[in-house]
């Protein structure tokens, strides 16, 4: 049975540190960590006196009605996981992969995501008929005064909508992908003795999982945590989860006839200079007219000029601002040119594809270029950073694909080594392992 008493089993505990609610206070979750910084002017600070009404308001309603603090009871062989993230393909995904292994490890289990408002995750949701709440919440990285300010206002109200949706769904156990949501959802979760995880995509993780890190239950990753970002009895090397549909793509491996086909991605939007040198190539790669085809991603903006450039070359090509079958053109390529993005890192390795990365210069933490060189190092992958990638490079490389088809295979039989395909059954079992460890406890 899958319930438990908050007040008996992990006291409510204050939020943000609890004690003295006052101005000097200490930052929490939502602040700076680690080293407060130059002191901003909290005496008179809106955004604070906000949050600091708003906890003060909360602490007194949840403790009108202890019922309200237990965690649901099991019904039959139920249990109800709830997912928090999204914004971007590279969070959502994950987290969609995540669901797919949940609901067939049960059919009887239930799952409810929680994402952003913008329009692809309501779209990818919708598609697989996942039930899904909206948390209006912004980031604060990247932007100015008025930008953070704004962003600041926006927390008291995500972190008490996140308690009202944790009241409604009553999940048994809460998963945080990452995105803006993930913050918020998770902390309350945390707060009210919910138990969480974290999943964490890239090599770097950002300030937000680092936080959550502190008080999750469990952190699973893709890459090894060698800076020791998160506690090690927590962490789980489980790799990133990959759809099914995804890893479907090695019923399609490209035969040794036929042309050699190169799949270009930028990432769900493009990438406007791999595009632009792509395109200033073309007209030196004729010579391999007859060899070559081209599968390239370009996003909206540059979808037009792209096919066009092909066209008037007369390669082989299929362009598209946004590919949707991935299994398909994965299974298609023999080469892979992209961005170095976690979530393509972990496909590439998951169906033993050779590579070269061009990591996007200006992700956070510099992590795109430490997701590839995670490849390089093991020879599963080449890179070239974005400074660095000119056509007299690119048309170099190609020709040395060409000569070379068994330093490719090597290249992706190496891939394959670093891949990890069960990532989503893993944490599915692991969320499971979770819920039913809260259920026991006395």
């Amino acid at each position: 049975m899958l319930s438990a008493d908050l007040e008996g089993d992990r006291p409510l505990r204050p939020l943000f540190g609890g004690g003295d609610l006052g101005p000097h206070r200490p930052s929490g979750l939502g602040q700076h960590a680690r080293g407060h910084g130059p002191g901003p002017d909290q005496r008179t600070d809106p955004t604070f006196l906000k949050l600091r009404r708003f906890i003060l308001d909360l602490e007194h309603d949840l403790h009108r009605d202890p019922d309200e603090h237990r965690l649901p009871t099991r019904e039959g062989n139920k249990v109800r996981l709830l997912i928090a993230g999204g914004g971007t393909g590279g969070h959502l995904f994950p987290a969609v992969a995540v669901a797919e292994a949940w609901k067939e490890k049960d059919p009887g289990h239930e799952i409810v995501f929680v994402v952003t408002p913008r329009p692809l995750d309501a779209r990818v949701l919708q598609e697989r008929g996942y039930p899904f709440r909206i948390l209006k919440v912004e980031g604060l990285k990247g932007k100015g005064t008025a930008g953070i300010f704004r962003s600041l206002t926006l927390l008291p109200k995500a972190f008490g909508e996140s308690l009202r949706i944790l009241k409604e769904i009553r999940p048994h156990v809460v998963l945080g992908v990452g995105g803006y949501v993930t913050g918020p959802v998770v902390s309350a979760a945390w707060w009210k003795g919910i138990p969480c995880a974290v999943q964490e995509q890239n090599s770097i993780p950002g300030m937000t999982n680092r936080l959550l890190g502190r008080v999750a239950d469990r952190i699973f990753l893709a890459f090894e945590d060698r800076k020791g970002f998160f506690p090690r009895r927590k962490i789980r090397l489980t790799g990133n989860p990959i759809r099914k549909e995804i890893l479907q793509a090695d019923e399609e491996r490209p035969t040794g006839s036929g042309p050699f086909t190169l799949l270009i991605l930028g990432g769900s939007q493009g990438a406007h200079r791999i595009n632009q040198v792509v395109i200033a190539a073309l007209k030196d790669l004729t010579k391999w007219k007859n060899a070559l085809s081209f599968i390239h991603q370009t996003g909206e903006k540059d979808e037009e000029e792209v096919a066009q450039a092909y066209r008037e070359m007369g390669f082989e090509h299929r362009v598209q601002a946004f590919i949707s079958d991935m299994a398909r053109v994965y299974g298609q390529a023999r080469m892979i040119v992209a961005r170095a993005g976690a979530m393509t890192v972990s496909e590439i390795t998951a169906l033993g594809k050779p590579s070269l990365l061009i990591p996007f210069p200006f992700a956070a933490h510099n992590h795109q270029e430490h997701n590839a060189r995670y490849l390089v190092e093991s020879g599963a992958a080449e890179m070239v950073l974005e400074k660095d990638f000119t056509p007299p490079f690119f048309i170099e490389r190609i020709r040395s694909w060409l000569d070379g088809p068994e330093r490719l295979i090597e290249m992706g039989r190496r891939a394959a080594a670093l891949g990890k395909r069960k990532a989503a059954e893993e944490i599915a079992d692991e969320c499971l392992a979770l819920a039913e460890k809260k259920s026991h406890r006395p």
